[in-house]
């Protein structure tokens, strides 16, 4: 299971990152966020300060804490993480 292990660069709105199997890749993000669905706070994460606020969570993923919503039962709109799974970025990437 391919995994990210490191973030080497954080630039709007690219990141480099380097994967558990030891390869290095860069990421284009801009699109990605421009076309997330309408549960993603796309303003928030287009704004440069917040953009490099990403993390690696416990899976290999890269996340912003409070960049998505889900709505409850009650159809109120509740602040949660936004992330990227360990595959959709390595294979979504470019080798550098």
């Amino acid at each position: 299971m391919i995994k990210t292990t490191e973030i080497i660069t954080i630039n709007p709105f690219k990141i480099v990152c380097r994967f558990n199997n030891g390869e290095v890749k860069q990421i284009d993000l801009e699109s990605v966020i421009n076309n997330a669905n309408q549960f993603v706070n796309k303003k928030k994460l287009l704004e440069k300060e917040f953009f490099k606020q990403v993390v690696i969570g416990q899976f290999g993923e890269l996340y912003w804490e409070n960049a998505a919503y889900f709505k409850n039962e009650n159809g109120e709109l509740i602040p949660c993480e936004y992330d990227l799974s360990p595959e959709f970025i390595y294979h979504n990437s470019k080798r550098i």
